[in-house]
């Protein structure tokens, strides 16, 4: 892999970026607006390569990725999924036990919270539709496939499982299922109504230091823009990480900069521009 050549500013220092979707590069009508697409291309001018690093699947991620002319590695799934978003080959792979994810399967039918099963190529749900899938569904753009059970899926091995429920269920089983889990999976929340489950030690930023490694882009080099909580451990990685003024306090507490106040559609342009205003 080869980075952007140089150019730009004088005295830029860095060579890559990552970008989070949701909250950051998207505003809240889940489209990229001018302001944040030019702020993408001001990067690339100025020598930076850009790429997406979002908690979506990588065949949802890709589109926005053509959408800004983007090309290289996606991060996909929270850092799960490294996959080449024009040849579709997967750099690095990650995935749950299949006797955890069995055991988060059964949690969540006791608490009647529905799961959604992220595997490499498809997006599963069991039986039919709720309000909550309904509305996991308006959020990423793209449906689910109906089973009638997941556990017919053993043997295909899950990048990361997703609760979508009632927030205030949630909420209340979250320490519980921490707890349970804490040697066998990591647990977050993106919105308040879902917890993800991904494979220990697995986020954004193993996935970011594996593609800067590949650059051959040192790790003060590297920029980081997001604003939720499953982006708080790569903006506390890059050199330089930025997060957006509306973002999560866990990723506002870790981040180095937060982008200036202001319409959230926008708050990545922003977050941009002061990097050459410094």
């Amino acid at each position: 892999m080869q980075t952007s050549a140089q150019n730009g500013v004088k005295g830029f220092s860095f060579r890559l970026a990552a970008v989070d979707l949701d909250g950051t590069l998207l505003g809240p009508d889940k489209q990229i607006g001018p302001e944040n697409a030019a702020a993408v291309h001001r990067l690339r001018d100025n020598g930076v390569t850009v790429i997406i690093a979002s908690g979506r699947r990588h065949q949802n991620s890709v589109r926005f990725q053509r959408q800004l002319g983007l090309t290289g590695p996606i991060i996909a799934c929270q850092g799960g999924l490294i996959r080449d978003g024009e040849s579709g080959n997967v750099v690095e792979a990650h995935f749950l036990p299949q006797s955890v994810t069995k055991e988060i399967i059964s949690d969540a039918e006791k608490n009647d919270i529905q799961t959604i099963y992220y595997h490499l190529d498809h997006l599963y749900v069991a039986q039919r539709h709720n309000r909550w899938i309904d509305l996991y569904e308006t959020r990423v753009g793209e449906r689910a496939e109906i089973l009638p059970g997941l556990e017919q899926l053993d043997g295909r091995r899950a990048l990361k499982l997703v609760w979508y429920g009632d927030p205030a269920v949630l909420a209340k089983v979250r320490p519980e299922m921490s707890a349970h889990y804490s040697n066998k999976a990591d647990i977050l929340s993106t919105e308040r109504e879902n917890l993800e489950f991904m494979p220990r030690g697995i986020n954004k930023a193993t996935a970011l230091a594996k593609v800067a490694t590949e650059y051959g882009v040192n790790q003060e080099e590297v920029l980081a823009f997001g604003d939720g909580e499953n982006d708080a451990a790569m903006l506390a990685w890059a050199g330089m990480g930025i997060a957006m003024d509306h973002g999560n306090q866990a990723a506002i507490k870790v981040a180095k900069r937060v982008s200036p106040p202001g319409p959230p559609e926008s708050a990545f342009a922003r977050a941009v521009d002061t990097l050459f205003e410094s």
